[in-house]
């Protein structure tokens, strides 16, 4: 099979009107169009391997973005419960610390208290 169909269905044209050195023109022409044709077609393959790539690039980045939603999210939802009971804890320390002020007022008075009976039994004991 030739690489120049048309211009050898040409060429007994040709051949009959004297026209041989438009034969090899439109021979070379034809091959250079079957060349490009063919580097055209290997482009389009190329073509559609990016599109695909693109696509599965594309789908990961999607993937990536819900899993960072996801962690996100997540990372929030803890920060949330944390900052909720790191905020228990300062309200439970401060009541500590009230308590402990209030225990130790009570303990003063006590011991002002015992101080006063010491005193009042020991001047009894020492009239």
């Amino acid at each position: 099979m030739s690489d120049t169909p048309r211009m050898n269905a040409a060429q007994m044209a040709a051949m009959e009107h004297g026209t041989g050195d438009v034969w090899r023109v439109g021979c070379d022409i034809e091959r250079e169009l079957n060349a490009a044709n063919v580097e055209i077609e290997e482009k389009r393959k190329d073509v559609v391997w990016l599109a695909t790539e693109k696509a599965k690039s594309e789908n990961y980045v999607t993937e990536l973005e819900n899993r960072l939603r996801t962690l996100w999210d997540k990372l929030e939802g803890e920060r949330k419960y944390y900052m909720e009971h790191l905020q228990l804890n300062e309200e439970l320390v401060s009541e500590i610390e009230r308590e402990n002020e209030r225990l130790k007022e009570q303990n003063k008075r006590q011991n002002e208290a015992i101080d006063s009976l010491r005193e009042m039994y020991a001047k009894e004991a020492n009239p």
